[in-house]
């Protein structure tokens, strides 16, 4: 029997060459959920990726075609590859505030909107809601208060092309109804981050807390079941009023 090794050898070099770049993809989005990689931060350099993995560049950008097309990781030219989020759990379905209540059995729950208004996206934004600098964006902020007193305090930005007919209506009911029902885009999943905060002298008055009164800010980036970022906020809560509970298996 006779062997064409010479094509041997060339299959062999191309499943090493397959080995290594997904160990690199791997690598890379272990660290981003492990936080070595922060969400809104940029991934090192192709190059310097290549140097630490003792492999070329071309494998590193092959490595990185993966996590691009999962919206892992964001390219942006001349910038580099910007973290957009981390996957720690697929296909949970990601409940609004309206929804957690609802299930809680509360029935008189406000949605107070204190400012709705349409702004050009800074380049922070539109890096989150991977949209282009300038696109105009909803600016909202809104006050939920439970029994009338007030639990949280969440500011958030969306894109005005991608939801061109909501209004202060849809935000004093369920911004997700609106997003799910009217326009069909299903949510998927998200990526928060929580933070200690001391409450400053608006947000004092808002939420009806003494100056420095301790309290928990949250900030959430939303996703659409084909990874699209939809929404980003931030919530201040008053833990003492509304904490949740969460419940893990292994």
């Amino acid at each position: 029997m006779l062997i064409n090794h010479h094509k041997y050898h060339k299959v062999n070099i191309i499943s090493c060459m397959k080995v290594v770049y997904l160990k690199i993809t791997e690598k890379i989005r272990n660290r981003i959920n492990n936080n070595q990689y922060m969400v809104g931060s940029f991934l090192p350099s192709e190059k310097k990726l290549a140097l630490e993995n003792h492999t070329c560049v071309s494998t590193v950008r092959k490595a990185l075609l993966p996590l691009v097309k999962e919206k892992i990781i964001q390219p942006l030219q001349g910038k580099g590859y910007l973290v957009i989020k981390k996957i720690n759990y697929k296909n949970r379905p990601l409940a609004g505030f309206h929804k957690v209540m609802e299930n809680a059995g509360e029935k008189n729950v406000i949605n107070l909107v204190t400012q709705f208004e349409v702004i050009a996206a800074t380049t922070e934004i539109a890096d989150k809601l991977a949209i282009q600098t300038g696109e105009p964006v909803y600016s909202i902020e809104r006050l939920r208060l439970l029994n009338e007193i007030p639990i949280l305090l969440e500011t958030s930005f969306l894109s005005v092309r991608l939801f061109p007919n909501l209004s202060i209506c849809h935000l004093e009911v369920s911004k997700f109804k609106y997003i799910r029902e009217e326009c069909n885009i299903t949510i998927c999943d998200g990526y928060r981050t929580f933070l200690p905060l001391l409450a400053d002298e608006y947000v004092s008055k808002l939420l009806q807390v003494p100056i420095a009164h301790p309290l928990l800010e949250m900030k959430t980036i939303v996703f659409s079941i084909d990874n699209q970022p939809i929404e980003i906020s931030k919530q201040i809560l008053v833990t003492e009023r509304y904490n949740t509970q969460h419940y893990f298996k292994a």
